[in-house]
């Protein structure tokens, strides 16, 4: 059976005679060939498909054809009005897309967000993304770009209106049943932070408290204990340096400079730096306290605050989510490498990191989380 419907897509009144179970979707891109709408999980989950329709957004992947007979589409290919192109500027700018399948549901989502709110702060543009899947991007630059022309639209005085209110996201509770043995004692936080990845970790080093100040005072010798990184160029209160990152097929060797200072009478630093890969894709800033503590006489408490900022194609690494994991992973042969230096050892020279031990870390970080 067949029916015909009569939409109104990206401004132009149209008509199909299709199969009564076909989607929406299927409309624009096989009858219309609007391809730009994308198709990627053909549930609803993934927002690739999404479109406006009636001012609203919607899944064109699970959207029945016949149910938008008589409705106003706009699709990718009809965003080039003010607001439409707005994001388009701010997700080139902002580096808010690499594969670019997910960028049409994005910037359905991103009009949807700016048109019921002004000036969305970023855990609310966060929450209203949660529906929409990107497997590249990290969602940093999504983010900034959205919050960017929120701004600009602030300013300019547009009004914004609610058509569709959102119900309060309730989330479920984790069973406490469930529970994962910690292989390690880093201890610690990773939240976001306008636009900052800031994370926070303690841990215990076997030695004492003056041993490990010592260590951490000299920026060459704790440099080598980081995997992948080395410094050269050492000043009074200056460095330049290296840090090379190798996660299965994401590699990048960063180069930069920094500075740094050290207070031995309350045993704390700071380093603060900036650099970009060889390739130019990538630029990163970050900054580093460090508070070193005495425990007891044979063991010393150490604890860091890292804020770091990253853009461009490695984005993806801002995203708490996988870099709870990736730190733990890095503090964990961080740890071991200050402990074999302080023993008057070596640290390991072995910089790469294999894909499936990091994605491992990251598996077991997310279940520890999961139980707390």
């Amino acid at each position: 059976m067949t029916e015909t419907i009569r939409i109104t897509v990206n401004g132009e009144e149209l008509t199909a005679t299709v199969p009564a179970r076909t989607q929406l979707a299927e409309v624009l891109r096989d009858h219309l060939h609007l391809t730009g709408t994308h198709l990627g999980c053909e549930q609803g989950v993934c927002g690739a498909c999404t479109v406006m329709m009636d001012g609203r957004p919607v899944r064109s992947c699970i959207t029945f054809a016949g149910h938008c007979d008589g409705a106003d589409i706009q699709t990718i290919e009809g965003g080039d009005d003010p607001l439409g192109q707005k994001l388009t500027a701010a997700f080139t700018h902002h580096h808010a897309l690499q594969c670019g399948f997910c960028t049409p549901g994005m910037l359905a989502t991103a009009r949807d967000i700016l048109t019921r709110f002004p000036n969305p702060d970023e855990a609310l543009v966060r929450h209203e993304l949660s529906g929409n899947i990107c497997r590249c991007t990290g969602y940093q630059g999504i983010v900034a770009a959205i919050m960017d022309v929120g701004s600009q639209i602030d300013v300019s005085g547009e009004t914004h209106v609610d058509p569709t209110p959102r119900a309060v996201f309730t989330p479920f509770e984790p069973d406490e049943s469930f529970s994962v043995a910690p292989e390690t004692a880093v201890v610690g936080t990773v939240v976001q932070d306008k636009g900052w990845t800031v994370i926070t970790r303690s841990f215990d080093l076997s030695h004492p408290a003056a041993d490990v100040w010592t260590l951490f005072s000299d920026v060459s010798r704790v440099a080598s204990c980081v995997p992948g990184a080395s410094v050269a160029d050492v000043t009074e209160d200056a460095f330049a340096g290296t840090v090379e990152i190798s996660f299965g097929p994401i590699k990048a060797r960063f180069g930069g400079k920094g500075t740094y200072s050290n207070d031995s009478q309350i045993r704390k630093g700071f380093l603060s730096g900036t650099g970009a890969d060889k390739s130019g894709q990538s630029n990163v800033r970050g900054e580093l306290h460090y508070d070193i503590v005495e425990k007891n006489e044979a063991t010393t408490t150490v604890n860091v605050a890292f804020r770091f900022n990253i853009q461009g194609v490695l984005a993806q690494f801002n995203r708490p989510e996988l870099v709870t994991g990736f730190v733990d992973f890095l503090l964990q042969r961080f740890v071991a490498n200050c402990n074999a230096v302080l023993s008057g050892g070596t640290a390991a020279t072995d910089h790469r990191m294999g894909a499936f031990s990091v994605i491992f870390a990251i598996m077991k970080s997310w279940f520890r989380r999961g139980q707390r």
